[in-house]
């Protein structure tokens, strides 16, 4: 009979012996799931990278989409990377929702196990999906068609066709207004866009004189009048593209001493009545351009304007009204209100005992800062702009492209404007010589492309 001792001593070994291998199971499990949790987070950075690569080709298709998912899936996790077998992803699947586009890839790979194999466990299957947006645009170019962009006129055309190319004609809407002496709406923001406002941008001739906030005007009506009933959800875009100073500002004139200009309205807010036009005053001095709506027909150089008070004379300058009330839209949508003050930044406002270039420009300045600032305010578009500056025969207006971007460290931008939430952030984007035109539209673009998530 063995002694009691020795009887104790056995169990405990037996149950050491037991107690050693399920730790060493739990062990080699452990390890097992600690390699394909490792496996997995690469595969989640690969299939993190091929979704935000595929949602950059949203306007291409699913076609590019999948290519480019694609390729930057194989480059962060190549097959036989971390003994992985069989990395696939699906194709991107395109969400709308509430003015944006939700894109969802997903992956799976394969991974070896090794002790695992004791219980018939060969590989293990670890899958990640992903999910990044891409917001709805409704974009507004607006391109200065000067007599000075002339020698430049083809690299514009060249750039405007890239920048249009880089959004969706499925999600996004897209348009084009031009300024000269004064502005028209040459393409309505609509989807598809590519084919016709592509042949649209080539159909431009060159016109002569500069009017920046007709230009600006235009763009911002065709926002307004865009029939979205959740616009306010997607993001709202204005680029502004310009060789340099303006020399011709709208407004509205006192005409109550002309004897003949067709057109006149009657403000019977004074006593008595006063005579007045909506129109662009500049270098060519003695003549107040009228603006007209813009035609069903795209024109050749100048968007249409008439002399309706050729010979406004130097006695009737100091009736240029303080603000400038925009025509009404045209769907009947009043444009700011309040009106835009002549006065600002630049110091100059009328009335003016003379009009000299400098005091043109100068309220052509303060002109397009205020409108700028009233559209980045309205909330029912949230609205970003960005301005391209070109430096033709004359210097960038960087001081005034800053400030109607309100770019983001500008050192130009008001101080009030930078610091105010309600007013977005834009790209300013300088272009000093022909060349770099395609790679400033281009920067734009990819400013506005960002994704949201």
């Amino acid at each position: 009979m063995r002694p009691r001792n020795q009887s104790r001593k056995g169990q405990t070994i037996l149950l050491m012996t037991v107690f050693i291998g399920f730790l060493f199971g739990m062990s080699a499990l452990a390890f097992d799931i600690g390699f394909a949790m490792l496996v997995r987070a690469k595969l989640v950075s690969a299939v993190d990278a091929a979704t935000m690569a595929a949602i950059r080709f949203v306007p291409q298709g699913v076609g590019p989409m999948q290519n480019a998912a694609q390729r930057t899936f194989q480059a962060n996790l190549p097959a036989g990377l971390l003994l992985t077998k069989n990395p696939t992803i699906t194709t991107p699947v395109l969400t709308p929702v509430n003015g944006a586009i939700e894109v969802r890839v997903t992956g799976s790979a394969e991974v070896p196990m090794f002790f695992a194999r004791i219980f018939g466990k060969e590989s293990l299957t670890v899958n990640a999906g992903t999910t990044t947006a891409r917001r709805d645009r409704n974009i507004m170019l607006v391109l200065d068609y000067s007599g000075s962009v002339g020698p430049v006129l083809g690299n514009i055309k060249t750039a405007a066709k890239a920048f249009v190319n880089s959004f969706s004609d499925q999600y996004d809407n897209v348009g084009l207004a031009v300024f000269s002496r004064s502005a028209s709406l040459y393409y309505a923001p609509q989807k598809p866009f590519t084919t016709d406002l592509n042949t649209t941008i080539d159909s431009i001739r060159q016109g002569n004189l500069t009017n920046h906030a007709s230009g600006l005007y235009y763009a911002y009506q065709a926002l307004l009048d865009l029939n979205d009933p959740i616009k306010n959800l997607k993001n709202n875009e204005i680029v502004f593209f310009t060789d340099g100073r303006a020399n011709h500002f709208p407004a509205q004139f006192d005409i109550t001493g002309a004897a003949n200009c067709p057109g006149a309205l009657l403000d019977t807010s004074v006593n008595p009545p006063v005579r007045y036009i909506n129109g662009v005053y500049g270098i060519n001095s003695g003549t107040v351009w009228s603006t007209v709506a813009p035609p069903p027909t795209i024109p050749n150089g100048n968007p249409p304007t008439t002399p309706d008070c050729a010979g406004w004379s130097n006695s009737w300058r100091q009736s240029i009204r303080p603000t400038w009330f925009p025509p009404n839209s045209l769907n009947g949508t009043v444009i700011a209100p309040l009106g835009v003050p002549l006065a600002g930044f630049k110091n100059a406002s009328p009335p003016l005992t003379t009009l000299n270039n400098t005091r043109r420009e100068e309220i052509s300045a303060n002109v397009l800062d205020n409108l700028a600032r009233i559209v980045r305010k309205d909330a029912t578009l949230n609205a970003r702009i960005h301005t391209i500056g070109y430096q033709g025969t004359g210097a960038i207006l960087t001081d005034v492209m800053q400030r109607v971007a309100n770019c983001d460290g500008c050192p130009n931008v008001a101080a009030a404007d930078a610091a105010d939430p309600t007013q977005k952030k834009g790209r300013f984007v300088a272009a000093t010589t022909a060349d770099e035109l395609l790679t400033a539209f281009l920067d734009v673009a990819g400013f506005i492309g960002r994704i949201t998530k």
